[in-house]
């Protein structure tokens, strides 16, 4: 049985005791021996072995006394070697650590701490943190330290210290120290720099508000799939984030585009950087954008950092571009970009029209190639452009190389941004040829119609001209004077419109199709058709002879048609008079009155309106 040093100790004080409580009673047996010669001689020996006892008990104890101070010393030893194996340890280490009573008295720091408040070990042993800070950073150090001691248990704060390169923030950690007893007998700390992090926390807050706010896509992924995305992603395609993290991103990738964003992909794995990539994605809605990345893989973790922009507006307005130079090149219209004085831009059709080369044509101010007599009516135009003026059909003349002349009609529109001008033109030689030939004819038309009208006009006869629609487009003053209408426009082609039409006998209506008029319609002439035309309003009437002519073109169609009116109101009347006369001369010579009287009454009834 194994028994304990301090056992040993306790059990050697015991015998000595016994042992010193022995030779006293003999010493008193041996006084009475002298007085009483009775003791027997088996004293002596007792006396004699507890001698020895004790003398072999001392030397007991002087080894014991020695091993123990051997052991004291090799414990000292020991404990100075863990202490300045513990100083050591705590001395290369990059944190502030001190262990402190829990009167606030510090047993123990490192180099860290003492650089840190500019104190050494020695200098701090055994003080406060009242006799080497400010008492208001004192007494917070001191309530933490109250606060550990109540609850016994961890503590994390944040210090912030100055520091000569400015304010450092320590996450602090003080904890209890037990003795063997279970105790608390001392604080102990370990403090960490936490600036740099505090510094990228808040990057990364800033970076994580930018992250969600941006209104760029930004993809965190890994070679196949996308394992965070702001929200602009999702509004841009539609998807939820869900959805777009439960699958590949390659699922969402066009058809025809999936070939290369793997190869793509494939040149990530190698770490090289992808700078203005383009692909088509498919959003939600079956829409497709065009979407344009720029990617950084990260070789220590493998993922990949995107930020993504929906290019689709410019990738479309690339494709109006490519068609806009395409139809620029192969109009049949003149389309140029020009500065002020200077054209920037031509197509071909202005160099085939003008007949000059691309480089003769931008090499000098395109007012060299106008007309002389129209470059001053140009420049007003342009300067009309120069102040945001667009300039619409404007009419001028070129001078072509073989020095023939050209007429063009101008469109153009300024850009105040640039300066530039816009112009699209077209070879209008021809039609202005064609409009001066016309103009002549027109003119030649005119002076012909007045010629015409004036020779109508002297017709002793009225005329009505009325075109294919039956609009009366002509009539002489005797046609007036015959309808009673002044306007021509207010005469009707069609005479029963304006008279009640009869036979020469005055009583049987006259039939409006038979009338020279729609006979000429249909392309029938007419001579001399004798109709009496009664007007209802005046209660006159007139005895006329009315011809008609069709006017047919070239394609025997009828264009117009032409009638004359004869007024022979007159005339039938001389002949009435005439034969008034007649009859009496014949009631002279004779003829008898009752004859006489029967032809009157005759003429008589015929001058009776029906």
């Amino acid at each position: 049985m194994k028994i304990s040093f301090e056992k040993k100790i306790f059990f050697g004080f015991i015998i000595n005791i016994l042992v010193v409580l022995a030779s006293g009673l003999i010493f008193i047996m041996r006084l009475r021996k002298v007085r009483d010669k009775t003791m027997d001689t088996s004293l002596d020996w007792i006396e004699i072995s507890l001698f020895v006892l004790s003398i072999t008990l001392l030397f007991i104890v002087y080894f014991v006394i020695i091993s123990q101070l051997k052991g004291k010393r090799i414990s000292q030893k020991l404990l100075l070697e863990n202490k300045q194996l513990l100083q050591s340890i705590i001395d290369n280490t990059s944190n502030p650590i001190f262990i402190k009573k829990i009167n606030g008295e510090y047993l123990l720091v490192n180099k860290q701490f003492g650089a840190l408040f500019n104190i050494s070990n020695d200098e701090i042993i055994g003080k406060t943190d009242s006799d080497f800070l400010p008492q208001e950073i004192a007494e917070t150090y001191r309530n933490s330290d109250i606060e550990v001691v109540k609850k016994l248990r961890e503590l994390k704060t944040e210090e912030i210290i100055d520091q000569a390169d400015g304010k450092h923030t320590y996450l602090a950690v003080k904890f209890p120290l037990y003795d063997s007893t279970g105790r608390i007998y001392a604080i102990g700390g370990i403090s960490t720099d936490i600036t740099e992090r505090k510094k990228l926390e808040d990057s990364l807050v800033s970076s994580d508000k930018f992250f969600n706010i941006s209104s760029e896509m930004m993809i965190i992924a890994t070679l196949d799939k996308f394992v965070k995305v702001n929200p602009a992603t999702i509004k841009i395609l539609g998807y939820s984030e869900k959805e777009l993290l439960s699958q590949p991103f390659i699922n969402f990738v066009h058809p025809e585009d999936i070939n290369y964003t793997a190869e793509e992909v494939g040149k990530l794995k190698t770490g090289a950087v992808t700078m203005q990539f383009k692909n088509r994605y498919i959003c939600k809605d079956g829409s497709i954008k065009w979407l344009q990345w720029s990617t950084s893989p990260d070789p220590t973790s493998g993922l990949l950092y995107a930020v993504a922009s929906d290019v689709t507006p410019l990738v479309e307005n690339e494709e109006s571009l490519k068609a806009a130079n395409s139809f620029f090149n192969n109009s049949l219209e003149i389309m140029v970009i020009a500065s002020i004085d200077h054209f920037i831009k031509i197509n071909p059709t202005l160099t085939k029209i003008l007949g000059y080369t691309n480089e003769e044509l931008l090499s000098k101010p395109f007012l060299n190639y106008v007309y002389e007599k129209d470059k001053e009516s140009t420049q007003k135009e342009i300067e009309k452009l120069q102040k945001g003026i667009s300039s619409i059909e404007f009419k001028n003349r070129w001078v072509c190389k073989d020095q023939s002349i050209k007429w063009l009609l101008w469109s153009a529109s300024p850009d105040v941004t640039t300066g530039l001008l816009y112009a699209v033109a077209r070879d209008i030689t021809e039609l202005v040829t064609l409009e001066n030939e016309q103009q002549k004819a027109i003119d030649e038309l005119y002076e012909n119609e007045e010629k015409l009208r004036l020779i109508v006009e002297n017709i002793g006869e009225g005329v009505i001209v009325a075109n294919s629609d039956k609009k009366v487009v002509l009539a002489n003053y005797m046609a007036n004077e015959i309808l009673g209408i002044e306007e021509d426009d207010k005469i009707s082609s069609n005479l029963t419109n304006h008279f009640e039409l009869y036979f020469p006998d005055e009583r049987n209506t006259f039939p409006s199709q038979n009338l020279p008029m729609e006979r000429a319609f249909n392309g029938e002439s007419t001579d001399d058709v004798d109709v009496v035309l009664w007007n209802p309003n005046t209660q006159e009437k007139r005895r006329v002879l009315i011809s008609g002519r069709p006017l047919i073109d070239q394609e025997s169609n009828v264009v117009a048609a032409v009638i004359t009116i004869k007024d022979i109101s007159k005339y039938k009347k001389m002949e009435e008079e005439l034969i008034e006369t007649e009859n009496k001369y014949r009631q002279l010579i004779g003829f008898r009155k009752v004859e006489n009287k029967e032809k009157k009454e005759e003429e008589k009834d015929k001058k009776k309106p029906l």
